[in-house]
C-alpha cells in the first residue's frame, strides 16, 4: 500500500496536460459570453450565482484600495472592520499592484486555483490505487462528472448540481477561485494524514513508529492556516473527516495511529486560532452578527442530493460496500468522509450547506473503485476505455448545460450578468471622485453593482449582506415609486446618510425625484445625483 502514492514522470506529464486543458475549458464560456454581451453593456465576467460573484468583487475592491480589514459593503451602517475574507482582500491588493481590473485578477486566480486543485487531486487519487488506468479514469470522472440537473431543469426542477458549486468539481473550477483552492488544501491535509497511518500495523512509538519530522508538522500547520484563510467553513469538514478516519483506524487495529494524529493535530492547531476568531467576530461585531442572522444556507433535501450526484452516486454505492468489506486505510478514509459529510450536512447549523464542500471527491473515488473492481473485470480489455469514456461523458451533461444557459442569458437580454453602460460609467465616476464611505442609493436591481464595480456602500444591494435586507429593499422600492412623496424620499436619505442617488436622467421639465438634487454625473439614461448636506 505504501507505494500507491508514487506518481511516475509520464503520469505527471499526462495530468499537467489534462489540467491545463480543463482549466482552459472553464475559460471558454466566459470568452464567449464576453463576445456575445449586448451592445452598450459591460459583461460582469460571471456566469453562476452572480450575487456571490459580485460579493467577491466587492471584497477585492476593498483590498485594491489598501484595506486588510473587511467591511460589509452592501449595507450603509458604519461598523468596525474584521480580519475576514483575507483571500479576496489579498487578491484585491494584487489587482492594485499589477494594475489589473478586478474581474481579470479574479479569473487569473480562478485558473491558478483550479490548476492547483487538479494537480493535488491526482496525487490524492494515486493514494487509492496503483493502476494508472484507474487513476486516470478517477481523475477524469472527478473533473467532468455531475448529476441529473440537465435532465430535470426543463421541468422546472433546479437540482443542486446546477448551482451549488462547492459540491461539484467542474462547477467549482468554473465559478470562483476559493472553492478549488480550499478543496486542494483539504486533499493535501487528508493525504498527509492517510500516508502517516498506513505503513505500520501498530503505529505507536513502542512498536517502532517514528514521530513525524518537525518541519513536516509545520507544513501541516501551514496547510491548516491556509485552509482557514481561504474557506473557514471547510475547516470543520476536513478535520471531522480526519478525526473519524483516525477513530475508525484505531477501532480496527486496536491502537492509536499516533503519526496520523500528530499530522491532523498540527493542521488543526494551524487552523484553530483563525477559525475561532471568525466564530467570535461574527457574533461580537454587531453588523456581522446581523448579517449572520439572515445568512441562511440550508442543505438540499436528500432526494435532491441523490439526483444531483446521479450516475456518480449510483456507481459509488457498490464502492461503499467494497470499501467496507476490504477496510484498507484508504477505504476507511472514504467511508469516514462520506459519513462525516452526510452528518454535517444535516447538523442544525445556519450554513450547513457549505459542508458539502469536497463531497464529490470521495463519491468519485468510490465510483472508480466500483469500475476497477467490479465493472472492468466483466468487460473485455479492449472495451474498457470506450465504456469508461461513455460513463464520463454521460455524467458530464450538466456541466455543458450550465454554461450554455448562462451564455444564452447574456446574449439575449440585459440582466444581472451584464452591467448597463450608464451604470459602468457612474461607477467609474464614483471610484475617481468619492470615498468608499459615501453611501449610494440605487434601485434594487442595480444596487449590487455599486460595491462590486465602484467600492461604495449602498442602502440595499444584497439579500444577505445588507442588514435588514427585506426592510431596506421595500424602502428603496418605495423611494423610486412615482407615488412616493418628497418627504418620504427625504426621510430615507437622512435615515441612511445617503450622499449620492442613482436615478433616471432628469426630464426637461423637472427633477425626477422631486428633491432638487444636484446632478454630479450625467449619462444618457441615468444620472448620479449629489445629496447636499443640510445646514
Amino acid at each position: 500500500m505504501g507505494a500507491a502514492h508514487q506518481v511516475t514522470p509520464q503520469e505527471r506529464r499526462w495530468v499537467l496536460l489534462w489540467s491545463a486543458g480543463i482549466v482552459g475549458l472553464t475559460a471558454l464560456p466566459y470568452l464567449i459570453a464576453w463576445l456575445l454581451a449586448p451592445a452598450d453593456t459591460q459583461y460582469t465576467g460571471l456566469l453562476v450565482n452572480h450575487l456571490d460573484g459580485e460579493s467577491y468583487y466587492a471584497k477585492m475592491q476593498q483590498g485594491a484600495r489598501g484595506d486588510w480589514l473587511f467591511h460589509l459593503p452592501f449595507t450603509p451602517e458604519p461598523h468596525e472592520g474584521a480580519f475576514l475574507f483575507t483571500f479576496y482582500l489579498a487578491l484585491g491588493h494584487l489587482a492594485a499592484w499589477w494594475h489589473l481590473p478586478i474581474p481579470v485578477t479574479y479569473h487569473l486566480a480562478r485558473l491558478a486555483a483550479g490548476f492547483f486543485f487538479l494537480q493535488t487531486a491526482y496525487s490524492f487519487i494515486a493514494l487509492f490505487t496503483e493502476r494508472i488506468a484507474a487513476r486516470r479514469a478517477a481523475f477524469l470522472l472527478l473533473s467532468f462528472s455531475s448529476g441529473l440537473g440537465w435532465l430535470l431543469a426543463p421541468f422546472g426542477i433546479t437540482l443542486s448540481d446546477l448551482w451549488v458549486a462547492e459540491g461539484f468539481t467542474f462547477l467549482s473550477l468554473l465559478v470562483n477561485p476559493h472553492f478549488p483552492l480550499a478543496m486542494g488544501i483539504m486533499l493535501a491535509i487528508l493525504g498527509r494524514v492517510l500516508v502517516a497511518t498506513w505503513d505500520a500495523p501498530r503505529p505507536t512509538p513502542a512498536a517502532g513508529q517514528s514521530w513525524p519530522a518537525p518541519f513536516r508538522l509545520l507544513g501541516s500547520a501551514a496547510l491548516g492556516l491556509a485552509l482557514a484563510l481561504v474557506q473557514p467553513l471547510a475547516v470543520p469538514v476536513a478535520f471531522t473527516v480526519a478525526a473519524v478516519y483516525l477513530g475508525l483506524w484505531a477501532l480496527q487495529t486496536r491502537a492509536w495511529p499516533w503519526s496520523g494524529v500528530l499530522e491532523a493535530g498540527a493542521a488543526t492547531a494551524g487552523a484553530a486560532p483563525l477559525a475561532l476568531y471568525d466564530l467570535y467576530v461574527s457574533r461580537a461585531n454587531p453588523a456581522l452578527a446581523a448579517w449572520s442572522a439572515q445568512n441562511l444556507t440550508p442543505s438540499p433535501p436528500p432526494w435532491d442530493l441523490a439526483l444531483s450526484y446521479g450516475l456518480v452516486l449510483l456507481l459509488a454505492l457498490p464502492g461503499l460496500w467494497l470499501a467496507f468489506r476490504r477496510r484498507r486505510p484508504s477505504d476507511l478514509l472514504l467511508l469516514g468522509w462520506v459519513g462525516s459529510a452526510v452528518a454535517l450536512l444535516y447538523t442544525p447549523f445556519p450554513l450547513q450547506r457549505r459542508f458539502i464542500t469536497g463531497l464529490h471527491i470521495p463519491l468519485v473515488l468510490l465510483a472508480a473503485l466500483t469500475m476497477e473492481r467490479w465493472l472492468w473485470p466483466r468487460l473485455a480489455p479492449r472495451r474498457r476505455p470506450l465504456f469508461t469514456a461513455g460513463l464520463i461523458a454521460l455524467s458530464a451533461l450538466t456541466n455543458l448545460f450550465v454554461p450554455l444557459v448562462a451564455i444564452l442569458g447574456v446574449a439575449r437580454e440585459p440582466g444581472p450578468l451584464v452591467v448597463p453602460a450608464d451604470v459602468v460609467a457612474a461607477c467609474r465616476w464614483l471610484q475617481g471622485h468619492t470615498a468608499w464611505t459615501d453611501t449610494v442609493l440605487a434601485p434594487p436591481e442595480l444596487g449590487h453593482f455599486i460595491p462590486a464595480w465602484a467600492g461604495n456602500r449602498v442602502v440595499y444591494g444584497h439579500p444577505f449582506e445588507t442588514i435588514d435586507a427585506e426592510i431596506k429593499k421595500t424602502e428603496v422600492l418605495r423611494f423610486y415609486d412615482p407615488g412616493a412623496s418628497p418627504a418620504e424620499r427625504s426621510a430615507l436619505l437622512d435615515r441612511y446618510g445617503v450622499q449620492y442617488v442613482l436615478g433616471p436622467a432628469a426630464p426637461p421639465d423637472g427633477d425626477p425625484v422631486g428633491l432638487e438634487l444636484t446632478p454630479a454625473w450625467v449619462g444618457q439614461a441615468m444620472t448620479l445625483y449629489r445629496v447636499e448636506a443640510k445646514p
